[in-house]
């Protein structure tokens, strides 16, 4: 028996680094859509169902990561934020925790760091269920 797919939405204006991480989290039982900005992000989220978004912290002509984890922390609370950096070091790592990231990652990163930061972010989910 499959469990459910989780709904991701990853945020990244490389096209092929988002291609590349929508493939890593479809083989992470992960049902992905796919945004090249934060707008375009905001409009997705308005109109699909999301557990999980990935999102590059920096976004030409917006604010990045931090604009959009503003943003769904304050009006999608339920959406837990994953953002990730070629540049993610510890402070930058505490600082976005602390605004409200469920978790930061370090680029590049591969299937194992996929499956273990959607593990930790589905661990509530099965307790409240």
């Amino acid at each position: 028996m499959h469990s459910q797919a989780t709904n991701v939405l990853v945020l990244d204006d490389d096209e092929d680094t988002r291609f590349a991480i929508a493939r890593i989290l479809g083989k992470c039982n992960c049902d992905v859509i796919e945004a090249d900005s934060v707008q375009t992000s905001v409009e997705l989220l308005e109109t699909n169902p999301v557990d999980v978004v990935f999102s590059d912290m920096r976004i030409p002509g917006s604010g990045g990561g931090e604009e959009l984890l503003k943003i769904v922390s304050e009006q999608y609370p339920d959406v837990a934020v994953v953002l990730m950096s070629c540049a993610m070091d510890d402070s930058a790592r505490a600082k976005l925790i602390d605004m409200g990231a469920s978790d930061c990652l370090q680029k590049p990163f591969y299937k194992d760091a996929c499956l273990e930061v959607l593990q930790n972010i589905r661990e509530p989910f099965k307790k409240s269920a």
